[in-house]
Formats: structure tokens, sequence, C-alpha cells
């Protein structure tokens, strides 16, 4: 079993953060900028010997090669950004190591796939760094740094172009010849299927057995390969209580589950007053709560364990180094790590129980799950209303001038009439209903042979990678989800 951490590249400037949070700006400058809000508050933290590093130094890379090699960290997971139109920020680091062949730095990719926005965006989750190194100078700014739109098959073929070198790397991790990739927001990407299917076709074709896809959102089962839950959650700001809800999270039996350890945690470098921060770690208690997850893990046969993280310093989670604990963290994961594969530590583990949710829970939560898009949905279509954005846009953008709606509901019949003064021509409609015309168009029936058009807009919520597996059957054009319309225009 690989043990991989979640890795950070924001340890070197770009013009974009100069321009954003000021001059000079890494993370190393909220780190150091840190302020104590209650006694014995483990802030400012300070890298051993001030190792306050740059990324895009060889050295450096190198130095961290070494402490994985020493302290049996198999990987790292470094966050990629990729938005839209294939713009890439904090890319260097990760090309940098593919030129230098000789740091022996296994790792993988975890797709950062959120919009970055300032703290006082009207967008939600809008929560990167603290207010005081915001600029807000114009009236025009939005508070939107960069856009994450996912586009369609031209946008995922750049970006498979891109990551292809990087796959191709004997370092990369890989799963029966299968590159890891992880995604970290699976949920908000509705056009999810259709791309995933799209790179497995494309790593077929360069060689691959396809991409193995690992979702790192909140969901039990986003389609992937398989998942596993990011912490901290933000119900406890006791380190114990963390732990806890960590060891005692069930998982679904439906989809491979993977478990992902915590260091520490305070994100007070980042957000001042409104951060999160735990009490009470350690890196003794972090040596007892993750050999508890590692014999959970090996129980269940699982080929990944994930920490979060190598070098979070602007959140507290990180395994490097520092002036309090000096590699304590890092000694506590090697003992830790060691005995749990040690012969009589596997028979220990054998006995621990695993937490699943059952057939009723699966469903609650699916449903919770699916009624909160739809009111995220909904609630974003009226804010376009309010905008008198344009719904065409999106159609002529790919060229879909010639459309069909599947699912003629409520939802299906608004879509109808947003697009009924617009150039794009809704030619049928594709419902399980018997009618044969709703609101002056046919309805054809999912498993008949239906007209030719240039992609078929999907409104049902829960249902897309079924509807979609089912009249690709009949008809040979894209899929698209209602969601990823709305989306894509919310951004616009």
């Amino acid at each position: 079993m690989k043990t991989l951490a979640l890795y950070l590249p924001q340890f070197h400037r770009v013009p974009e953060n100069d321009a954003w949070w000021g001059e000079g700006f890494t993370e190393w400058t909220a780190v150091k900028g840190a302020e104590k809000m209650f006694a014995g508050h483990n802030q400012p933290r300070v890298p051993l010997n001030n190792n306050y590093y740059n990324l895009l130094e060889h050295d450096t890379m190198e130095w961290q090669s070494g402490l994985m090699k020493e302290y049996c960290v198999d990987g790292m997971c470094i966050y990629h950004y990729w938005f839209k139109d294939g713009r890439r920020i904090l890319e260097k680091p990760a090309e940098n190591l593919l030129k230098w062949k000789d740091i022996q730095m296994p790792f993988c990719f975890c797709w950062a796939n959120n919009t970055w926005i300032k703290s006082w965006s009207k967008f939600r989750n809008a929560d990167i760094w603290s207010c005081i190194y915001e600029t807000h100078d114009t009236k025009e700014d939005t508070g939107i740094l960069l856009k994450q739109i996912y586009g369609r098959e031209k946008d995922w073929e750049e970006h498979f172009l891109y990551l292809l070198p990087f796959f191709k790397d004997e370092r990369y991790i890989k799963l029966d010849d299968k590159p890891v990739f992880v995604i970290y927001l699976p949920d908000d990407i509705f056009c999810l299927w259709d791309m995933a299917d799209y790179f497995n076709k494309r790593a077929k074709q360069s060689g691959f057995q396809g991409i193995y896809f690992i979702g790192a959102g909140k969901g039990i089962n986003h389609g992937l390969d398989a998942t596993f839950k990011r912490w901290p959650a933000s119900e406890t700001d006791s380190y114990d209580e963390m732990w806890n809800m960590i060891l005692d999270y069930k998982i679904g039996k439906d989809v491979k589950n993977y478990f992902c350890g915590l260091v520490d945690f305070d994100n007070s470098p980042r957000k001042g007053r409104d951060a999160l921060v735990l009490k009470g770690a350690s890196p003794q208690k972090f040596y007892e709560y993750f050999k508890r997850l590692y014999q959970k893990s090996l129980v269940l046969n699982n080929e990944f364990i994930f920490i979060n993280a190598w070098n979070e310093w602007g959140e507290g989670m990180y395994l490097e180094p520092d002036e309090k604990y000096g590699f304590g963290y890092l000694e506590s994961l090697r003992n830790a790590i060691t005995e749990c594969n040690s012969e009589q530590a596997l028979d220990k583990g054998s006995v621990i129980e695993i937490n699943y949710y059952t057939e009723g829970e699966i469903k609650q939560k699916n449903t919770i799950h699916n009624i909160s898009r739809h009111d995220l949905l909904l609630h974003n279509w009226l804010c376009l209303k309010e905008n008198k954005a344009d719904f065409s846009a999106y159609f002529k953008k790919y060229g879909y001038k010639n459309i069909a709606i599947y699912g003629m509901g409520k939802l299906g019949q608004h879509l109808l009439c947003e697009l009924k003064d617009s150039d794009i021509q809704v030619k049928f409609g594709i419902d399980k209903k018997n009618e044969k015309i709703m609101c002056g168009i046919n309805i054809y029936s999912p498993k008949e042979k239906m007209p030719r058009v240039d992609a078929v807009i999907i409104t049902i919520i829960d249902q897309y990678a079924k509807i979609a597996g089912m009249l690709r059957k009949n008809m040979d054009c894209p899929m698209v989800t209602l969601e990823e319309i709305i989306q894509e225009l919310m951004l616009q």
C-alpha cells in the first residue's frame, strides 16, 4: 500500500499572486504574518532552520524527495491547477520535476478544480487567503480570480495533451497501468462522466489501460474508480474528535474507498479570526490515530492511503519539520507504517471493524444531495434571469444549433421557453410519457430511433450517466446536462 501526501506548489513567486495579494506574495507571506489568537496558540509556525524554501530550486525538491524516502512517504499528490481556456497557475514545480529526472519523487496529480475567488466575492466558497492581502481596486472587480469552466471535447483534448507527458513519466503513480488522477471537487463537474470517458479513451489510444480516477469530494459514489473524503470537517475544533470522525467515517460498499489522515489544522494564516483551529494536536497522537487508519486500509486491501498534507503550511497541515516539533510528525508516520506492516500488526488489524452505509442511508444521502443540486440549479437560473443572461450563448459557443431536450417536465419546459425567441432550434423532446406532442414539439420515447441533432440536453438531475448511456444506443451526439449549461453561463 502506498502512502500519498497532498502537496501544495504555492511556494514560489508568480505574477498573478503579485497582482492579487501584493508583490512577492507566496504561501510563506501568510505563514510569517500569522498571529496568536489565544494563549497557547501555535502561531506563527516556523519551518526548521528557517527553511522558507523556493519550490523552483532543484535543491528544495531534492531535499523533499530525500525526506519522503527516509520517512515512508511513497508519493506526492501534487495540486494541479487548470482553468478556463487552459489557463494554468503554480504549474512550474511539476514541470521542473518532469525535467529533473534525477529527483526520485513519485507523484500524481490532484486537479484542484475550484474557481479562484476573493473572500468578499458574491460566489460561494470564497475563502482564499486573508482579507488583509486582498486588493479591490475597481468597481468592475467581481472577486473572481480564475474561472473554472470545463468546456467540451476540444477543451478536454487540450487538458489531456498537457497531462500526457506527466502520465508517461516512469515516476508518475499508476494502478494497473492507469495513471492515477485525483479530482478535488468531482461533484462540481456536471460533465464529469463524459469528460472521464474522453480521458479514458485518449489514455488507451496513448498506450495506457485508461485513467484511474479518484474523487476527493464528499459524495459516496461519483461514478469514478474510487473516492476518499478530505478532512477536516467544520463540526469540531478538537483534534481528538476530528480523528475519531475520520476513524468512524462510514463508507459505501458500491465503490472503492480510500482513507485520508490529517496531520493538524489551523488556517488562521489564511482566514484570521474566521479560522478553524484544531486544539490538542501532537506527533504522539498523530502516530496513534494514523496507525489505526493504516490498519483499516490494510483490512480493505487498499492500494493507497492519503495524508493531508505534506506542506500546507498556511493551514497547519504539514509533515515537514518545524521549529516546535522538529521531525516529530515524520517520525510518527514512519513508526506507524513500519509497525503496521509487521506480521503482528496485520493480525491485530484483521479484527478492525469497517463502518458501512446501509442501503437506506445511501438512498437518504443521495436524495438530500440531489435536492441540494436542484435548489442550486434553480437559484443560479434565477440569478441568470435577473441579469438577463442569453441562454443561446452556450449553444452558439459549441455549435449546437439544433438540439433535443430529454425530460419534458418543468425544467425541460422552462428551457424550451428560454430558447423560444433565439436562433437555437429545439427539434423535439425525449420523454418516457406517452404524449406525442408537448409544448408544441414532437416527443420521442428514449428507445425510439430519432432524427439527428447537434446535442441532447438532459434536464434530469440524478440519472445523467444512465440516461446518456441509453440514448447513445440510438444517437451519436454530445449529451449535455442542464446543470453544466447553467454553471458555465454563471461564469461567462
